[in-house]
């Protein structure tokens, strides 16, 4: 075991965090220190990564980075810092190979990979809630002209979330990079639910219009598509779900 594995077991990135004035919230978030960040964009337990700058690594890492030294003497820090019992003199070979080495204040390789799966999410984000901000509004417009169209679950659903959902839209699309990458720390489980309410409610409104379909077929006697005027089908504006998905 070099030194470097022996003080992760001592101390964790967030302990050093917390040691060197870094406040970490409950849900072990801290706002980072190598990017101008005004809203807590770094997960930080054992390990760290921004979610905004694609920053990582373990505790060493992240003391060489924030005091802007090499690694090992981070780990002499550390050692001194948090009164570890590790003995430097042990560690000769491992002083020689990193006593140099600094980290570089940016990974690139990361970053570009961190930021092109947040675009790519931010994207596919925009695009449910735009669906789903369609059904709502239909859902306002035809169950509001009912006699009581608060008897109506879909109705009561699109009162509640439409501003909301107009709200997330905005941040999504007119966000800078901070308010966006925070958005998806802690907004994605939303939209994945979201996502899945509206394949739910999608595959139901599929088997409406086959449960339509076939029962006019049956009472035709024709198959699919065949035209007559005996025993028309019901008007399709009797089928609000049927209308949005057709195009009506």
């Amino acid at each position: 075991m070099n030194i470097f594995q022996e003080i992760k077991t001592f101390v964790s990135a967030g302990k050093a965090a917390e040691q060197y004035g870094i406040k970490i919230n409950r849900n072990k978030m801290a706002c980072c220190p190598f990017h101008n960040d005004r809203h807590p964009s770094m997960k930080i337990d054992q390990n760290y990564f921004c979610f905004a700058c694609g920053a990582k690594g373990d505790v060493i890492d992240f003391t060489a980075r924030l005091f802007g030294i090499a690694q090992f003497d981070a780990a002499r820090k550390l050692i001194g810092d948090f009164r570890l019992p590790i003995k430097l003199e042990q560690h000769k070979n491992t002083q020689k190979k990193f006593r140099n080495r600094k980290p570089s204040m940016v990974q690139s390789r990361y970053h570009f990979s961190v930021k092109s799966k947040v675009t790519t999410w931010k994207n596919h984000a925009v695009k449910v809630l735009t669906d789903y901000l369609s059904w709502i509004r239909f859902w306002k417009q035809f169950y509001g002209s009912e006699p009581d169209p608060f008897e109506q679950e879909r109705f009561r659903e699109a009162l509640d979330n439409e501003r909301k959902i107009n709200d997330y839209l905005d941040i999504l699309l007119t966000g800078d990079g901070e308010e966006i990458a925070e958005f998806f720390i802690y907004k994605r489980k939303e939209v994945e639910k979201i996502e899945q309410r509206m394949e739910e409610y999608q595959r139901g409104v599929v088997e409406e219009i086959r449960a339509y379909c076939r029962a006019g077929n049956a009472d035709t006697g024709r198959d699919p598509g065949q035209s007559g005027s005996d025993g028309e089908r019901q008007d399709p504006a009797d089928y609000p779900e049927l209308q949005v998905c057709s195009g009506i």
